[in-house]
């Protein structure tokens, strides 16, 4: 809690009336701008890109009064004294430019780390494990839950469930083979 933050969902009541900044591209980064800007008096958007702006989402954020969104714009430095709160931003042209930010979230999306099941079981176009909500891949045993899936969020609470979920679907398919 010294000024950046990695979950909006979790942190954003703790910025209320306050200035911050969510940095991502994708449709995370989005949520967590929505989020935000419904508590903080000011959200700088930075760094979102392409088509992700043309959503319902990205639509609402671009025509909301307190968010700023900053295209194709880059995080070059975090600055503070103790406490990161100031970001040095490099718009496409090239120029620096300093923000000010009371709270600054990271929300850039994950990278499973599902290698080990590349040729084994069916992926996204993320490279997350495709799951049904039982927490069954494509192939009959061979269970996964958490981050790693294409499961609805990135919280532990949801991994949590959803490990719970996959362990007593793998117990039901294990039951009557033991």
């Amino acid at each position: 809690m010294r000024g950046l933050c990695y979950s909006a969902l979790s942190y954003a009541p703790l910025f209320i009336d306050r200035k911050t900044a969510v940095v991502g591209e994708g449709e995370l980064a989005l949520r967590s701008a929505a989020e935000l800007a419904t508590v903080a008096k000011h959200v700088h958007l930075i760094g979102p890109s392409g088509d992700v702006l043309t959503t319902d989402l990205g639509k609402k954020l671009t025509s909301s009064p307190n968010v700023t969104v900053l295209e194709n714009h880059k995080v070059n430095e975090v600055k503070g004294n103790g406490f990161a709160n100031h970001l040095v931003v490099q718009k496409p042209d090239g120029e620096l430019e300093t923000i000010e930010a009371e709270g600054t979230f990271i929300e850039m999306n994950l990278i499973p780390n599902s290698q080990m099941v590349t040729d084994l079981v069916e992926l996204d176009d993320l490279g997350r494990i495709k799951v049904d909500r039982f927490g069954h891949t494509s192939v009959p045993g061979v269970f996964a839950a958490g981050d790693v899936t294409d499961s609805i969020a990135e919280q532990v609470l949801v991994a949590v469930g959803e490990g719970a979920k996959a362990a007593l679907s793998a117990y039901e398919y294990l039951l009557p083979r033991l």
